[in-house]
């Protein structure tokens, strides 16, 4: 019943896209779409059904430029807003040789009904299901990014970058299962909030044959994050991430294997909020695993998709995401087990993104989420 369920949303919502697709994408004389205008009508299983608008426009300034617009909002709280503005646009400057570009990033995302899992003495054994426990607040996040790029060669980039980050959990509902499992306090209670100024230095290489739809190509990615001690001495962190991402055509047109592998470590003051851990669950890492259900401080992620075009702008993806992380010092105590998650999902191509729907399985669980651009 549940997958049939899923099925006709599929069918309506890719039905809607096409039809929104023909009504407002408007094209440039070498046939990028200059303006395209989507509204947004949606299920996920973290935010709940969704409404809003997605607006992308290109080089409407004659500087290959590109503004990138998401307003959304959903029935579970969740209100989402996020801007890009990027000279020259992403994928004007792809395989490229560029002498400098720039990226403005502005984020604002907050949840009404927000899980934060945990994990406490006794919940291992008394569980079947690790991170079931959840205490329920508003959270709110900030994020402000400027990044200046840099081409040394087509395939060779590299990025520096200023972020400022601020997160804030409020207005706690007690799990009421916990108390009876002797599980300690919620450890987001001793630091609910984290603020920090952070530089970033990034350096790729990169010969993808497109940044929004690549079908061939390898990306090989070092980055390195550093947040000194400005707002307060228990934010300051450093982030190391490495990332490869391939993408093959394989037995005939049309269909790409994609993959990517990541790793990250970060290494925080023990007295430092939660917040600043590794967050692992939704629809940028596992699939199927509720958003945020693990944190970690070091993590492991591989995901796998044959991607398929089958026919005019639709698509769809089989896959498969893995992940591990293990702790010093924070919760879970150890680590968890492979983590292991099938995902089905479609695709519709516009110009200038992707819009991306996936159903990911985990254990007794279904997560279904909509969103844009590929997931690597």
């Amino acid at each position: 019943m549940k997958s049939q369920t899923l099925i006709k949303t599929f069918t309506v919502l890719f039905i809607y896209f096409s039809y929104s697709f023909n009504l407002y994408a408007q094209s440039d004389s070498s046939g990028r779409a200059e303006t395209e205008i989507l509204p947004i009508l949606s299920y996920d299983t973290d935010t709940g059904f969704g409404y809003g608008a997605k607006a992308f426009f290109y080089n409407k300034l004659s500087i290959k430029e590109s503004f990138d617009l998401i307003l959304f909002n959903s029935t579970k709280g969740e209100q989402w807003y996020k801007v890009v503005f990027s000279v020259p646009d992403f994928e004007t400057r792809q395989g490229t040789e560029f002498p400098f570009a720039v990226d403005f990033i502005f984020e604002y995302d907050k949840w009404k009904s927000y899980n934060l899992y945990y994990y406490g003495k006794n919940s291992f054994e008394q569980s079947d299901r690790q991170g079931d426990y959840a205490d329920k607040c508003v959270y709110e996040l900030i994020d402000a990014r400027v990044l200046f790029n840099l081409a040394l060669r087509k395939d060779i980039t590299g990025w520096l970058g200023i972020k400022f980050n601020a997160i804030a959990s409020y207005n706690y509902q007690r799990d009421s299962r916990i108390d009876s499992l002797a599980i300690v306090k919620n450890p987001f209670l001793e630091t609910p909030s984290v603020k920090y100024l952070s530089a970033n230095i990034n350096c790729k290489w990169d010969t993808r044959n497109s940044y929004i739809n690549p079908s061939n190509g390898y990306v090989f990615e070092m980055e390195l994050e550093y947040a000194p001690d400005i707002f307060s001495e228990d934010n300051s962190f450093f982030r190391e991430a490495f990332i490869v991402r391939y993408f093959h055509k394989i037995f005939f047109e049309d269909l790409v294997l994609a993959g990517r592998a990541m790793e990250q470590i970060i290494i925080s003051e023990s007295g430092s909020s939660q917040f600043l851990a590794i967050p692992v669950g939704g629809n940028n890492t596992l699939r199927g695993v509720s958003v945020d259900k693990f944190r970690f401080k070091s993590v492991l992620l591989f995901n796998n998709e044959l991607r398929y075009q089958f026919w005019w702008r639709f698509g769809f993806i089989t896959g498969l995401d893995i992940g591990y992380g293990s702790n010093k010092n924070l919760y879970p105590e150890k680590k968890i087990n492979w983590i292991i998650t099938p995902v089905i999902g479609l695709r519709f191509f516009m110009d200038n993104f992707i819009v991306r729907a996936d159903v990911g399985f985990y254990k007794n669980d279904i997560g279904f989420y909509l969103n844009f651009g590929h997931i690597y």
